[in-house]
């Protein structure tokens, strides 16, 4: 039964930043950000959260007197000056994101950001689907003792096909947002801060009916979990402190505005590798179709492809791609990987590594784990660029994971490959920040 309360938000103070449009001090989470742009955001404000949530080392940084020292020293200053204010009244905050994607349409994704009650997976409340790595859990685990609070909120899906939710908020809330922000890539943030104590009780009843599915923020979930530990070690356990809650964005995965993209491969590195020889052996076990064309053809196709069955393409350049088609998706996986789970096996990404790249390439999945042979790509253009200059040897390109097979997988109690699903857009951090150390929630 999943607990979501509402609590007084800190944001950043119009008065303080230009206003209610909060696009200069704003950013992506800190697990997307490329050292270029972390410098870009650096330079760009002086008060932008990246100061806090994700800041640069130094030349003599040491224990004590490092990024994290140096983000709990600003995260206290811009609350002591008010660069930061916390909102009067416990409040739950609609939350929308307008985008648009070039040859997918128009997107509004909306939900709400609550403080929702941690609890252990497999407790049946909150639902994963990726396997954490301990170096981000080390990194965000320094960030919140310090600071005490979450900077950046966790993206939680739930099932809501009559959308009374989020309606309960919407039905009760003012009609122009309390402040927005535009981010780099287009996203338009909106946020409007809901205090209306029946809107928040009836949001609050109806989603205890729901689970909650993890879309992005695995390893910031892990760590506010292990920091409420560390608190009910030193305070006890008690179910109204704040740091038993975690900031998380809820949103309604039966909503039109939720777009799953996939994360394609780039691979390098293969002793003896020839496109032909590869060619060979998939056609050993499996239709493949050759055309010629670009990366960005294959990608074409394999969305043509995948509307009536599963389908990946890959190329390894000279302007020519391979269409591999899996007729009898079941029956194949059910025979080529009966090491898998089966609510995993007929999915393109464990199709993909457990099959095409583990038995038919030999890039094993500990090679993977160990981030050998294996580059990730969200833009196209860049394995089309790397393709080009032999940074990799093939690129595979796939579509996403659907809600559905998302949605299959968290409640099987299993977990994707790495890089599984790309959720668009990711969510502003700097909207909004938690609290949560030995304090009342709400």
């Amino acid at each position: 039964m999943p607990i979501v309360r509402p609590f007084r938000g800190i944001h950043f103070n119009p008065d303080k930043v230009g206003g209610n449009d909060f696009t200069q001090v704003v950013a992506p989470p800190y697990d997307v950000i490329s050292p270029e742009e972390q410098k870009k955001l650096h330079d760009r404000h002086p008060k932008n959260i990246v100061h806090i949530d994700f800041g640069m080392a130094q030349p003599g940084d040491a224990p004590g007197s490092d990024k994290y020292s140096r983000a709990a020293a600003f995260y206290a200053q811009w609350l002591t000056e008010g660069t930061l204010v916390r909102d009067d009244m416990p409040a739950l905050y609609y939350y929308e994101q307008e985008y648009d994607i070039e040859g997918m349409g128009h997107f509004i994704r909306k939900g709400f950001l609550g403080a929702l009650k941690l609890s252990a997976f497999g407790e049946g409340e909150v639902f994963p689907h990726e396997k954490t790595l301990s170096g981000p859990k080390l990194d965000r685990q320094s960030l919140m003792r310090v600071t005490e609070a979450n900077m950046s909120p966790i993206f939680g899906l739930y099932s809501d096909p009559a959308d009374e939710v989020c309606g309960a908020l919407t039905a009760r809330m003012a009609k122009d947002p309390s402040f927005s922000a535009v981010d780099d890539i287009g996203v338009r943030h909106r946020v409007w801060v809901v205090t209306d104590a029946a809107a928040i009780a009836k949001t609050a009843a109806l989603m205890k009916a729901r689970g909650v599915f993890i879309a992005d923020g695995h390893h910031r979930y892990e760590t506010a979990f292990g920091f409420r530990e560390e608190q009910r070690a030193k305070y006890g356990n008690d179910p109204d402190a704040a740091y038993e809650h975690v900031l998380m964005f809820l949103c309604n995965m039966d909503d039109k505005g939720i777009v799953i993209l996939p994360t394609h491969r780039g691979i390098h590195s293969v002793p003896g590798f020839s496109e032909e020889a590869f060619a060979a052996k998939v056609r050993e076990y499996l239709p493949m179709e050759t055309r010629e064309g670009t990366p960005r053809d294959a990608i074409r196709a394999v969305e043509e492809a995948s509307r009536t069955g599963k389908a990946i393409t890959w190329s390894a350049g000279g302007n020519r791609f391979h269409i591999i088609s899996f007729p009898d998706v079941k029956t194949f996986a059910d025979s080529k990987l009966s090491n898998f789970p089966p609510a995993l096996r007929t999915l393109d990404v464990v199709l993909l590594h457990g099959y095409l790249m583990d038995q038919l390439l030999g890039v094993t999945a500990e090679a993977v784990t160990a981030g050998q042979h294996v580059k990730y790509y969200k833009d196209p253009a860049k394995a089309e660029s790397d393709l080009a200059t032999g940074a990799v040897q093939l690129a595979f390109f796939m579509t996403g994971v659907t809600v559905k097979e998302f949605r299959d997988v968290s409640l099987s109690g299993h977990v994707l490959p790495q890089k599984s699903t790309f959720f668009y857009p990711k969510i502003g951090t700097g909207l909004l920040i938690f609290a949560n150390g030995n304090e009342r929630v709400g």
